[in-house]
Formats: structure tokens, sequence, C-alpha cells
């Protein structure tokens, strides 16, 4: 008996249907609008992440900052040994609420993958902050999470 519809159909049709809520990272790194500017490039190292939410003090969302906001605001130098490195000095001479993009662009849990895979495409994000009705900061989604899914399928579709 041949299937209906083609593989397609029902990847297009499961990506329409999963809600955000299912495969968005909850416990998001962020910090505070206050927070010194090194702090970015702390967080982006030690937690080995590109993206980070910024929030003012009732958690809501306020901004974001990437990896690549950080090397065009300030690049790292080598030392005498080609080692890369921030110096925090110069880097907390930029204010973090005033070189993060505000207001990007947000999704809610409710919205799906297909949603966000398509904003991901069309506008060149790396990341969607996910956000309550009242802009409190719930999950982040970023191109890994959405590549997880489609691996998830290839490797469920082999067995």
């Amino acid at each position: 008996m041949a299937l209906k519809h083609t593989e397609n159909f029902f990847v297009r049709t499961l990506l329409s249907k999963v809600k955000l809520s299912e495969i968005m990272v909850e416990d998001v790194i962020a910090l505070n609008v206050n927070d010194p500017f090194s702090r970015v490039e702390e967080l982006m190292r030690e937690k080995h992440i590109r993206h980070i939410p910024i929030v003012d003090e009732h958690f809501k969302l306020a901004g974001i900052i990437t990896q690549r906001d950080l090397y065009r605001i300030q690049p790292p130098r080598k030392d005498e040994e080609g080692n890369w490195f921030y110096d925090k000095e110069m880097l907390d001479k930029n204010i973090l609420r005033h070189v993060m993009t505000k207001n990007p662009f947000t999704l809610s849990p409710e919205n799906t993958v297909a949603e966000a895979l398509l904003a991901m495409v069309d506008r060149k994000y790396g990341c969607i902050p996910i956000v309550d009705k009242s802009q409190t900061l719930c999950g982040i989604v970023t191109q890994i999470d959405i590549l997880r899914i489609g691996a998830q399928i290839i490797r469920e579709g082999k067995t």
C-alpha cells in the first residue's frame, strides 16, 4: 500500500505542529542590562554560547548580544605567545544597554518550529528569544536546536 503523501508532507506537518515550548532551552543564560560588558565575553567563553539575551530587573527581555556583536565592538587581541584574549578594562568601557540590540525579534512558546525556522532563514537570525505575553524571557531557540530536530528525524528514520 502506497502512502497518500510524500515524506516531505509529513516533515512539513511535523514542523508546523511542534510548539517551541517543546524544543526551547528554558534554563536561559541571560545578563541584566546593568551588568558590565566584560560579562558577555566571560559567559560566552565559559558556557560555550554565542547569544545572550539581556533582561531588566523583572526578567523582561530588553535586548540581545551576540558573539558577532562582541567581535565588532571589541575584537580580541593576541598576546606574545599567540593566544587570543580580551582586555577586561577595554570591554567595560562599553555600556551593555547601549551596545545590545534592542527589541529583538521574539516568538512565544506557542509558536511553531516552522515559524522559528522560517524567521531564522529569512532574517538570518542565529537565535530567537522566547517570551511570554508579558515579554518575560522564558526560553531561547538557536539554529543548533532546529538542526537537532532534523538530526533526530534522520536518525529515527534509520532505525
